[in-house]
C-alpha cells in the first residue's frame, strides 16, 4: 500500500524483490532439470534384449551415442570421430572410475561400435555397458 509522504501525497513504488525471487527460483529449477537431460534430441532405436545385466545408468556415467548415420554424441553433445579420443581423455582427467554406456542405434555398423570401444580403452576406460531396451511383454499366450 502506498505510504503518504510529508507533503500529503501518495508515493507509488514498484517493489521488484518478489520478481527477482521468482526469477531466481525459476532459473535454479531450469539449471537442475537440464543437468539430468542427456541425448534429449537424439532419435535412436536401441536394440531389444530380453535380459539386462548392467546396473542402471548413473549421473557420473559417460554416455556415448552412435546414430544410424554414424554420428557420435558424448553426453548428448556432437563429437567428431577425430576428437573422440581427446574428449574422453579430458573427461578421464576429471577423476574417479567412470563407466561408459554405449547407446548404438539398431542399424549401426558393428565395426563402428567396436571402434568407439577401442578408442575408449586406449584412453584408459575399462568399464563398459551396451544400452538396450526390453521388448514389450505380450499379455496374449500363443
Amino acid at each position: 500500500m502506498p505510504k503518504p509522504t510529508h507533503s500529503g501525497r501518495l508515493m507509488a513504488e514498484i517493489n521488484i524483490i518478489p520478481l527477482v525471487d521468482v526469477s531466481l527460483v525459476l532459473l535454479i529449477i531450469f539449471m537442475v532439470t537440464t543437468a539430468f537431460v542427456k541425448e534429449s534430441g537424439l532419435r535412436m532405436e536401441l536394440p531389444k534384449a530380453r535380459t539386462t545385466e548392467a546396473a542402471p545408468e548413473r549421473a557420473k556415467d559417460i554416455s556415448i551415442a552412435i546414430t544410424h548415420a554414424g554420428d557420435i554424441y558424448v553426453d548428448g553433445k556432437p563429437c567428431p570421430e577425430r576428437e573422440l579420443a581427446a574428449t574422453l581423455e579430458a573427461m578421464a582427467r576429471g577423476g574417479g572410475v567412470r563407466r561408459i554406456i554405449i547407446k548404438a542405434d539398431r542399424g549401426t555398423e558393428y565395426g563402428r561400435v567396436i571402434h568407439v570401444i577401442d578408442v575408449a580403452k586406449v584412453t584408459g576406460y575399462s568399464k563398459f555397458a551396451l544400452a538396450t531396451v526390453m521388448p514389450e511383454i505380450s499379455s496374449r499366450h500363443h
